[in-house]
């Protein structure tokens, strides 16, 4: 049965987007009435191939039959071109990367940041899967500065297998971030670079960036403030889809408020990414997707 959440979405999503509505209830339709696939197996972008190992949790069905925040898809589809760069800060199992890649083709690049070992691997499969393709992944988080941090990961796991709340996607350097979920929690040291040293580093040029996806977990601030050159740029703002959350009764709050004020002061038009219409900051879900152009 379709979830409720999922009738909401739909009803959202329709008021913006009409036309494609019926190609995402297809899709999730055929999701909904098929199997569950196991093992191995892998799935196509275009001529991009993308593997998934679909023991690791139930998310990964949803990557299979390419339902996974499907809402998302026209915003990539707008900002990547054929020879622009996509950059991904926080991959996790490369999902967004892969569709990316699609996009920007033979003559593009994607850059793609997954600092949790036994996710990265997945990310490195899909270099390894395509290499006509020019895609750069690296196991290191994005944060402030160079520098070395602890970061709490959820792994794979039977007890975890069905969780959607605290998932393979929810590790996070931000301390005490998932104090809520220590029974299936570990710690781990990861590297840390900041995007504008990275970017700067390899000569990528930031006009060719069409977009830059942020999602990691509550650690969104640091990640911008070692992006000042590429918000700061003058001219064509590069867009930016961010993952923000808000939940104010933490001992350390999240307020993704916060972050949206903070790329308006940097000239950026922020927008839910869902309808492409702007926020009611008083109205924030725990958990939002931004668009900011």
């Amino acid at each position: 049965m379709i979830a409720a959440k999922s009738v909401r979405f739909f009803l959202r999503y329709l008021t913006s987007d009409p036309l494609r509505v019926p190609d995402l209830v297809w899709r999730r339709a055929i999701e909904e009435f098929s199997s569950l696939p196991r093992g191995i197996r892998v799935t196509n972008f275009g001529d991009v191939k993308y593997e998934i190992d679909l023991s690791i949790h139930r998310l990964m069905a949803k990557y299979f039959f390419r339902t996974h925040e499907m809402y998302l898809e026209r915003i990539f589809d707008r900002y990547l071109a054929a020879d622009s760069i996509f950059v991904d800060v926080g991959a996790n199992c490369g999902y967004w990367s892969a569709y990316a890649l699609s996009r920007v083709g033979r003559s593009g690049q994607v850059h793609s940041f997954e600092p949790v070992p036994e996710y990265f691997c997945l990310l490195r499969r899909i270099a390894e899967l395509n290499p006509a393709y020019n895609i750069n992944v690296n196991n290191v988080a994005c944060g402030a500065r160079a520098e070395r941090l602890r970061m709490a990961v959820v792994l794979p796991g039977a007890d975890n297998f069905d969780n959607f709340d605290t998932n393979v996607g929810s590790s996070s350097i931000v301390p005490g971030f998932l104090d809520h979920a220590r029974c299936i929690t570990e710690f781990v040291d990861v590297d840390v670079v900041a995007l504008d040293d990275y970017l700067l580093d390899r000569n990528v040029d930031i006009d060719r960036i069409g977009l830059i996806k942020i999602d990691v977990e509550g650690a969104e601030s640091q990640v911008l403030d070692g992006m000042q050159r590429i918000l700061s740029k003058p001219g064509r703002k590069v867009a930016i889809l961010c993952e923000i959350l808000t939940d104010l009764n933490r001992t350390n709050p999240l307020e993704g408020g916060r972050i949206i004020t903070r790329l308006e002061r940097c000239g950026y038009r922020c927008m839910n990414a869902i309808n492409l219409r702007p926020f009611d900051d008083s109205k924030l879900n725990f958990e939002e997707n931004v668009l900011c152009v």
